[in-house]
């Protein structure tokens, strides 16, 4: 930067774009500070294309950061001048909608924040900008997860890796992919895939860590923690959050944070579990973060019935961090996607069904149904099925009317 001319505008942004990109995941605040200079620096050259690229890569690193607020309204405004400038159909827009997608789905407004995803991947198709489509496509395999929708998500986890091999896409895309295959192995049961893939990788929970490698690692800890190995999954936790605080990825520390939770309650650890998760609240509130809090599961909504319970009376924000009203907020959105109980019913209706129930007794033909769910058709008609039986009706018009007895609508 020092040694290119005042004047020449146009490659002191690119330079400046690119010094952002070369501190990465490392140095947040520094990469956000050249990121700025570059979209200040592009504005005066009128380089459009190259303002607005800066600009998502400057609010992708808020995203990161835990600013979620400011990370969407920066999307926003350049998702408008990218659409009056005629640049959306491309990568970068795609980066935008990737940006507001995913904080719509962790502030708990999945449908919306699904739109956008998939709006995202089309950008992304029409730009053939095959890194920014894995990106955007990961972002949804996240809102699904956060959806409960398994096998959406395994389905958009076969997609991604078939379009993963007809790519050259850059390592730490590739590695990222490889390692979230982890995660479905083990949920699956699978526990050899994952290890001959920890044994194929050859990682070790000593090795050097950076920002791109973070889910290489975590694969590597929840293998660990299905073996049983929990002090090893435990001390390598450890050193990802040390990486992650030095580089400023609030995102990341609350996620590990939350993976050490499940570890102290394996160890039948409950002061450990309960003050990581308390550390990762204190972080969180800022950003309003939900649903990286409700998809950790019971383990992590009991410790929150737990704070609310013994804190009802004396909690003290400004000691512990963070407000009880927002602990109350993830239990609400917790307990919301738990399906109530109905007496009368043997087999209850899941969440997904109330859903599909709820577009039933608003009129919707099966298609609309899947068209609004982001599912294929023969899912809708599997569902409405298993709503049928469960409710001992044979009509979409008896299945609502049980329904309202039941009080499911």
């Amino acid at each position: 930067m020092k040694s290119l001319p005042q004047e020449d505008l146009n490659w002191r942004s690119v330079a400046a774009t690119t010094l952002g990109l070369g501190y990465g995941m490392d140095d947040m605040v520094k990469s956000q500070e050249a990121f700025c200079e570059a979209m200040k620096i592009c504005k005066d050259a009128g380089n459009v294309y190259y303002h607005v690229f800066a600009g998502s890569l400057l609010a992708s690193g808020m995203y990161r950061c835990g600013r979620l607020k400011a990370a969407k309204d920066m999307s926003r405004q350049l998702l408008n001048l990218a659409i009056e400038k005629g640049i959306e159909q491309t990568g970068i827009g795609g980066s935008l909608y990737l940006n507001l997608g995913s904080i719509l789905c962790e502030w708990n407004d999945l449908d919306a924040g699904i739109r956008l995803l998939n709006k995202a991947i089309e950008m992304s198709e029409l730009g053939r900008d095959p890194v920014m489509l894995a990106c955007c496509q990961l972002g949804l395999l996240r809102a699904f997860m956060y959806r409960m929708d398994l096998a959406g998500a395994v389905k958009i986890m076969e997609n991604i890796n078939e379009r993963a091999g007809n790519f050259e896409l850059p390592p730490w895309v590739t590695k990222t992919i490889s390692a979230l295959n982890v995660f479905f192995w083990l949920a699956s049961g699978n526990l050899d895939a994952a290890l001959q893939w920890a044994q194929e990788r050859g990682l070790r929970i000593d090795d050097k860590l950076d920002g791109l490698n973070e889910v290489e690692y975590m694969a590597l800890a929840n293998v660990l923690i299905a073996q049983k190995k929990l002090d090893e999954a435990d001390r390598l936790f450890g050193r990802l959050i040390e990486n992650a605080t030095a580089g400023g990825r609030v995102y990341m520390i609350i996620e590990m944070r939350l993976w050490r939770v499940l570890i102290f309650t394996l160890k039948a650890d409950s002061g450990g579990a309960l003050a990581e998760l308390q550390a990762a609240l204190a972080l969180a509130e800022r950003g309003g973060f939900l649903m990286i809090f409700v998809s950790k599961g019971k383990h992590v909504a009991d410790l929150l019935e737990e704070i609310v319970a013994v804190k009802k009376r004396d909690h003290d924000a400004a000691k512990a961090g963070f407000s009880l009203s927002y602990v109350k907020k993830i239990l609400s959105v917790c307990k919301a996607g738990t399906p109530p109980k109905i007496e009368g019913l043997l087999d209850p209706i899941s969440e997904r069904e109330l859903e599909v129930l709820h577009l039933i007794a608003a009129g919707c033909s099966n298609k609309e149904i899947a068209d609004k769910l982001f599912i294929s058709l023969n899912t809708v008609k599997t569902h409405t099925k298993n709503i049928n039986s469960k409710l001992d009706v044979n009509s979409r018009i008896k299945a609502v009317a049980r329904a309202k007895e039941l009080k499911l609508l």
